[in-house]
């Protein structure tokens, strides 16, 4: 069964066994080396251990894919050393410490180990420096171990998928282990698993958000509005006295203007509104006059809307400019695609339509910290880049209601053109209000009468 030759015992390899608990379960392809094998042997020992209650049997603790191999280049021994007396955490420690270092470890693997290496009793810091790995990406990993195994495996082999620890790392940003899981096994590929993240990551700090508002809300005496409040949204029966985008914190400082009348908040698709209900007038209107009040309103329901579509165009190209999402195929094709739609507009393209995008509004309208924020991020863009957030800009301010309440059609295509170059990025609406009224199907607004 086995040969002792010096230091060295040469063991049958019918009698050497794969280690059940080896973190690595990939061998990659085998072939290069076993053909290596076949013609200079096993040039280095394998470290193996007595398989307990098998007298003779041996599983491979370090060299466990030259044990593979061997099989294949049809070698009958091979050259090991035997450690004697190793507890299961030493032979684990052992298995991890050599395999840890290895470049062809899947994503999955090497987040496997780390987290094994710390069941055994390790720490962060240990971890670091018996594998060599910094302490930030050992707890990168230990995070990629929390997600769903059989889910993170699929991905892994699933053809064209190509998921990236950069992809990973903004999944981590996700607080919901839930969440994380869902997104994973819902995307389609790197680049849809990156916006579903970064708007899962928005929605959840709009809920942070959200919190801090309701408790400003509550000190001010404001209850949440009642249910029909949010069905009533669109009609004449409810005034709409402010509205905050829960992207942002609440100001230091909000007063109402208080007429008698109860005051309340409701959340609307990442708005939060303060509402009351609307005093009944004497006067009694005519339908010409009842329809006009209404198109009216529709039109500042539809400013709202169209300004929370551009919360959600920024958050996304911001994710474009950090490289969280995928570069397209054809930069140059887009790059040229957007200087066209940017001369079409024949709006003003200067520092402060950039600025414009970064801060949300006129830039004389924002504070001067917003402004310097904005300035460092302009830095180092590319040219590209500069015409993703020029052509937002300038779609941020196309009025896409006309004179009688119609959808813009003129505007329209050119917002809609824009759209087209976001979603070769992997963009999609986060609801259908915003996707209707940028198509012009909301109804919202005014239906021309047909002749």
């Amino acid at each position: 069964m086995s040969d002792r030759r010096g230091n060295v015992v040469y063991i049958k390899t019918e009698h050497i066994h794969s280690h059940p608990e080896n973190p690595r379960k990939n061998l990659g392809d085998l072939q290069e080396l076993a053909e290596s094998m076949k013609k200079q042997g096993c040039l280095q020992n394998l470290t193996v251990v007595p398989v307990e209650g098998q007298p003779g049997e041996y599983y491979a603790l370090i060299g466990n894919r030259r044990h593979e191999a061997s099989k294949l280049a049809g070698l009958e021994e091979l050259p090991c050393r035997i450690a004697e007396g190793l507890s299961r955490k030493e032979q684990l420690s052992i298995m991890l410490e050599e395999n840890m270092q290895r470049n062809d470890l899947t994503i999955w693997e090497q987040a496997q180990g780390f987290q094994l290496m710390l069941d055994l009793g390790e720490t962060e810091d240990t971890i670091a420096e018996k594998t060599g790995f910094s302490k930030k990406t050992i707890k990168h990993r230990l995070n990629i171990a929390k997600l769903d195994s059989k889910t993170l495996q699929e991905k892994e082999r699933q053809d064209g998928y190509q998921l990236t620890l950069t992809d990973l790392y903004e999944l981590e940003k996700i607080k919901d282990i839930k969440i994380r899981d869902k997104i994973l096994k819902d995307s389609t590929d790197s680049r849809d698993l990156a916006r579903r993240a970064i708007n899962a990551q928005r929605e959840q700090k709009q809920q942070e958000n959200m919190k801090l508002y309701v408790a400003e809300m509550k000190k001010l005496g404001l209850k949440k509005a009642p249910k029909e409040a949010n069905s009533e949204f669109y009609t004449d029966k409810w005034e709409r006295m402010k509205d905050y985008s829960l992207d942002k914190e609440p100001p230091k400082t909000m007063k109402f203007e208080d007429n008698g009348e109860s005051m309340f908040y409701l959340e609307r698709y990442g708005t939060l509104y303060v509402i009351r209900k609307r005093k009944k007038g004497k006067k009694t209107l005519t339908p010409e006059e009842e329809a006009k009040k209404q198109n009216m309103r529709n039109k500042k329901q539809i400013k709202v809307i169209l300004k929370e579509a551009a919360n959600t165009r920024k958050v996304f190209i911001e994710g474009i400019l950090s490289g969280r999402i995928d570069k397209v195929t054809d930069e140059k094709q887009v790059e040229a695609d957007l200087f066209e739609q940017m001369m079409h507009w024949e709006a003003f393209a200067g520092h402060n339509k950039l600025i414009q995008f970064f801060v949300g509004c006129e830039v004389y309208n924002a504070p001067k910290e917003e402004i310097e924020a904005a300035k460092k991020k302009m830095q180092g863009l590319s040219v590209l880049q500069k015409l993703l957030c020029l052509v937002s800009a300038m779609v941020a301010d196309a009025d896409l209601v006309e004179w009688n309440y119609t959808y813009s059609t003129t505007r329209g295509e050119k917002v809609k053109a824009f759209y087209k170059v976001l979603e070769q990025y992997g963009f999609q609406f986060l609801n259908d209000e915003e996707k209707n009224v940028v198509e012009g199907t909301s109804e919202l607004y005014r239906k021309e009468k047909k002749e």
